[in-house]
């Protein structure tokens, strides 16, 4: 198997024919040193592969390795006493090539020597057997609902680059080649998977196969999972129970790089959305649940959730003034048929422990815009009220009151799905605050 790093094979290839390269020369050029004259001071290698020509990593390995071959051979020696010898010099460029580099051979080799620089040419043909065919088999160790984010793109823009570049090389140049490609496509996986890096196994043949494991690079991963609610239908009471069913839901993005779960946020929101589609609570009571992702190493899932068919609320409220009503803990439940909703309210006062009991219609005219009237059964009061709502979290209440004939406003403002404060103004010139917590 080829492993990514430069080739430990090639390097001792190279040392050894260093070696080779100066008892050559010395035996070449060995002349009294008073005879030397001006030195070759610059090589310009031209190389030419023949056929279809390597992936461009692999190409510059070539010319990195001629260069370095024929710099060794000429640099530093006189130019005068290199010309008479030139068919020695490329004969012993050409061995050494030969040797150093494998999977290629040398059809040709020319060497000019000039003043101070002296230029190389060398013809490389790719020794059979060639990579006809390449297997590209993606792994990825990550939950199987995940998986398609990764592989999908890796066989769209990856794969087809990988076959490019292993395609038409030579089966014994792979040991040095594969890790010169593995590093490019490491860098490729990095740039399409942010988080992510690729180690590549090769298993070297006229039908290569070529394993690309995914590795999570980046120390920022998802490592934990925290589930929040909101709903303007379902008291929270009744939602907290089903945080671990939505942490169940969102496990596959554990262990996933940060930066990565940050690009895929839509697409891991729909992938827990239709999870919570098909959950049986959410089915029974005809549920919309709509998961909104807060990314982190702690990643919270925040579930809004509304019935299609019943509401509910359960409310504690606190009244601050002068004039003011007592504290009250209030329970509202309502059945929807279209845009009318059938309630029923009760409201107990802890101070006194006396209760109120509503019934009522409410119609949503628009979807800022909703009318109503109500009944006490208590006191046999009858009340019409209408709500309109400036933003999710800013709205106006109006009621009237009869036979009371007594008016009472008030402007609320939702600071959270918790917490929320109402100015409430009476046609008596009442004022007070209210405090709402939604339980």
């Amino acid at each position: 198997m080829a492993q990514s790093g430069t080739s430990l094979l090639a390097w001792v290839r190279l040392r050894a024919a260093g070696i080779a390269w100066s008892l050559v020369l010395l035996f070449l050029v060995a002349t009294p040193a008073a005879a030397a004259g001006v030195t070759v001071q610059a090589v310009e290698v031209r190389l030419v592969v023949e056929g279809a020509g390597p992936p461009p990593v692999v190409r510059a390995r070539l010319q990195e390795t001629v260069e370095t071959v024929a710099q060794r051979l000429l640099v530093g020696r006189p130019a005068d006493q290199l010309r008479p010898g030139l068919p020695q010099v490329q004969t012993t460029l050409t061995a050494v090539v030969d040797r150093v580099i494998s999977g290629y051979s040398v059809v040709e080799s020319r060497v000019e020597v000039g003043t101070t620089s002296a230029v190389v040419a060398v013809r490389l043909r790719p020794d059979p057997p060639l990579v006809h065919t390449v297997e590209v088999v993606p792994r990825a160790d990550v939950d199987p609902a995940v998986a398609p984010l990764l592989t999908r793109p890796l066989e769209q823009d990856v794969t087809p680059a990988v076959r490019t570049m292993f395609l038409g090389l030579p089966v014994e140049a792979l040991e040095w080649a594969a890790p010169l490609i593995a590093e490019d496509v490491g860098r490729a996986v990095e740039h399409l998977l942010p988080g992510f890096g690729a180690a590549l196994r090769v298993r070297p043949a006229a039908l290569a196969r070529v394993e690309m494991e995914l590795r999570v690079r980046d120390a920022r991963v998802v490592r934990d999972i925290g589930v929040r609610f909101r709903s303007g239908s379902i008291p929270l009471i009744l939602l907290e129970p089903h945080a671990p069913a939505v942490i169940s839901m969102a496990g596959a993005i554990r262990g996933l790089p940060v930066v990565f779960v940050e690009r895929q946020r839509e697409a891991l929101e729909r992938l827990v959305a239709e999870r919570l589609r098909t959950y049986g609570p959410v089915i029974e009571y005809h549920i919309i649940a709509q998961p909104v992702l807060s990314v982190g190493e702690t990643t919270y899932v925040t579930v809004v959730a509304d019935s299609l068919r019943y509401l509910g609320r359960v409310e504690a409220a606190v009244n601050v003034g002068a004039n003011a009503p007592g504290p009250e803990l209030r329970g509202h439940l309502g059945r929807l048929v279209g845009r009318l909703e059938a309630f029923a309210e009760v409201g107990l006062v802890p101070t006194t422990l006396s209760t109120r009991y509503d019934l009522g219609l409410q119609y949503r005219l628009t979807d800022a815009l909703d009318v109503g009237v109500s009944y006490r059964l208590n006191t046999a009061a009858v009340q019409g009220f209408a709500f309109y709502r400036f933003t999710p979290d800013l709205s106006l209440r109006v009621a009237y009151e009869v036979p009371a004939q007594r008016i009472e406003a008030g402007v609320r403002y939702r600071f959270n799905e918790f917490l929320s404060s109402e100015v409430v103004g009476t046609s008596g010139g009442d004022y007070w605050l209210r405090l709402i917590s939604n339980l």
